[in-house]
């Protein structure tokens, strides 16, 4: 039977079993119960509906045992809640109590593709010999310890305007930048108290931005993925971007006349099609475009995109193409039907 078949809490009943059963010889409702902080009654509910799955041996007022379906449905269970915890824990430094209760929810719902690719970053991360000695403790010591810094993992400083970062686009704070401004948010440097809810609302790294309006104390009006969000002076500060060049309407001018349907080439989700309204970008880049057949009225689709989710790969007029999220955020479409 596959994970996800059953309902979540069913799926715990078995794992709470599976669990039980590697410490002592027989599992008692009142053991389950207890473990689940539960009544008796709704264990015994639920015992009923696994026994007529065939996953566990349950009779009123006896001991329960799994069936060897069962047994192998909740050591799957089991494995992935593990896994997914120790991952959070010691990968991504999160809190053991916190990584527990993460790792009950998604051990039900996360797919075997995507459980596959976290196991592969996972083995990269511990075994492959090209990975740097100490990559965790770096993000832990120089990241995760710093994200109300405006230090980045290279122990390098983002000074107050755009600059060259390895030779690509600049990044900058979301405040420096003007109306018409646009660019792909890279990092949030802020305290736990701006930047939980920075995030809460939907402000995360990849998401592409133009700048409506700037007010004189400094607060914003910015569409974020085509969402429109205040920030203030603060948070603007605290948002660290990829920067391009200024929106325009091909002569250099600024403008806000596209219409609020339009998106960025970076929006569009994977297996979406897409038609090139307007090039935004500027330079060597909007030239690059052009050749590359980022044209007016060209269809394209999103096929795929890298685990970080940069680069991109698009496929436009019969062609593949791989775009840097930063250029892809730089290209106003429209989605159409396939």
């Amino acid at each position: 039977m596959l994970i996800g078949r059953l309902t979540e809490s069913l799926e715990d009943y078995l794992e709470i079993m599976y669990r039980l059963l590697q410490t002592q010889r027989v599992v008692r409702v009142r053991d389950i119960a207890r473990e689940k902080n539960v009544k008796t009654s709704s264990v015994i509910s639920a015992l009923r509906r696994l026994d007529k799955e065939g996953l566990v041996n349950y009779k009123a007022r006896e001991y329960v045992d799994l069936t060897e379906n069962g047994r192998n449905l909740a050591f799957r269970i089991y494995q992935r809640h593990n896994f997914l915890k120790r991952f959070l824990v010691d990968f991504l430094q999160v809190d053991p109590e916190t990584a527990e209760k993460d790792a009950c929810s998604m051990e039900h719902a996360i797919s075997i593709t995507t459980l596959e690719r976290i196991a592969s970053m996972s083995e990269f991360l511990s075994y492959c010999p090209e990975v740097e000695t100490g990559i965790i403790d770096k993000f832990r010591d120089r990241w995760l310890n710093h994200l109300n810094t405006h230090e980045c993992h290279c122990d390098k400083r983002v000074e107050g305007e755009c600059h060259k970062h390895d030779g690509v686009e600049g990044i900058c704070r979301l405040a420096s930048l003007k109306e018409g401004d646009g660019g792909v948010i890279a990092r949030i440097v802020a305290d736990e108290a701006m930047r939980t809810p920075l995030i809460q609302r939907g402000v995360l790294p990849g998401a592409s931005l133009h700048v409506v309006d700037v007010n004189r104390s400094g607060e914003m009006t910015v569409r974020v993925a085509g969402e429109t969000m205040r920030f203030e002076k603060r948070q603007a500060e605290s948002v660290l971007v990829w920067s391009r060049d200024r929106w325009s309407d091909g002569n250099g001018i600024a403008t806000m006349s596209e219409p609020s349907v339009s998106r960025t080439l970076a929006d569009v989700t994977i297996g979406r099609s897409f038609r090139v309204r307007k090039l935004t970008a500027q330079g060597e880049i909007r030239q690059r475009m052009t050749e590359m057949g980022f044209i007016r009225g060209a269809k394209g689709r999103i096929l795929r995109e890298a685990l970080l989710r940069d680069p991109v790969e698009v496929e436009l007029s019969g062609s593949k193409l791989s775009l840097r999220r930063v250029e892809a955020a730089g290209v106003i479409v429209e989605e159409i039907s396939a």
